[in-house]
């Protein structure tokens, strides 16, 4: 499947996804050849098959991009009405999980626009604690570029959410 067509539909599924979850899988690869995932709260999308996501804690990725830069990136919609009111009309009104496939670049700096795009999906929590602990020092971000997708596809409930 075209990963350009689609995209607007991606996107849909991707923020059905997040907001269910708030966050998203992003496996890698060990330099022994195993498979790692991470969970990460702080991914951005953009409109041409890219995207980022804020670095910080996680150890085991930045050292696996070292050795080979592929991910893949998985969203699931979890959202408990979401799955009732599909098992009762027998079809899923978008895809209940999808996974992207890519590379990501280098660290850099996280630019002021994205900063504050991070600020303002974080704001509900902005006078917790614990915000201040964990997000309060986010300023690197790896760039994400995508070329294929993977859509859950359930026999029946999927059928033609991803007509070519």
């Amino acid at each position: 499947m075209e990963i350009e067509k689609h995209w607007p539909n991606i996107l849909k599924v991707l923020r059905e996804g997040k907001k269910s979850n708030r966050f998203f899988s992003i496996a890698t690869v060990n330099g022994d050849g195993t498979p790692h995932v991470t969970p990460i709260g702080h991914v951005f999308f953009n409109d041409d098959m890219t995207g980022y996501y804020f670095e910080q804690y996680s150890e085991v990725m930045p050292r696996n991009f070292e050795s080979n830069n592929n991910i893949c990136l998985m969203s699931v919609n979890s959202d408990t009405f979401f799955w009732l009111r599909s098992l009762f009309r027998g079809n899923f009104s978008m895809s209940p999980a999808i996974r992207l496939m890519g590379t990501v670049g280098e660290t850099r700096e996280a630019s002021a626009e994205e900063i504050e795009k991070l600020k303002k999906s974080i704001s509900i929590t902005s006078g917790l604690k614990g915000h201040k602990l964990l997000w309060n020092n986010l300023t690197k971000v790896r760039d994400m570029r995508f070329t294929a997708f993977s859509p859950a596809k359930y026999p029946v409930m999927c059928e033609g959410l991803w007509a070519e």
